[in-house]
């Protein structure tokens, strides 16, 4: 009697890992797949730009801002390809953003690339496509 029930308890057992090995969820693995956001990347100006004002941007601190132009939106988007994005860099993750008016410099500052990512997986432990956000330019 006893050999039947350890038997029985062995092999559901085994049956029990077999059911839960089988089904995906012990494994815990994320796809090898690498994502990139090749948009423009938007700037959002908190304050009205004056008339007359120049926007200049660049990727990565320490590059040299060329003039941007706003779209029939009237949206300023900073394209990912020379003169705004150098030639080495793949991903960046900073934007030099100069608006200049009349005489005066409003601002000249490097921000940070916010981004937005979605998360993969069973539990949503993977990370998943991922973009850009607005850049928000204050002065």
């Amino acid at each position: 009697m006893r050999r039947r029930g350890s038997t029985a308890i062995a092999v559901g057992a085994a049956a029990l890992a077999s059911a839960v090995g089988l089904s995906g969820c012990v494994l815990n693995a994320c796809p090898a797949i690498g994502y990139l956001d090749t948009a423009p990347v938007e700037l959002a100006f908190v304050s009205s730009l004056p008339s007359a004002s120049t926007v200049s941007a660049c990727f990565e601190s320490g590059c040299t801002p060329a003039t941007v132009s706003a779209d029939d939106d009237g949206i300023y988007r900073v394209p990912q390809r020379a003169p705004f994005l150098d030639g080495g860099t793949v991903q960046p993750t900073t934007i030099r953003v100069v608006v200049e008016a009349a005489d005066a410099v409003l601002t000249d500052a490097v921000h940070t690339l916010p981004t937005r990512a979605e998360r993969t997986g069973l539990w949503g432990q993977c990370p998943g496509p991922w973009s850009y956000q607005p850049v928000e330019i204050r002065w």
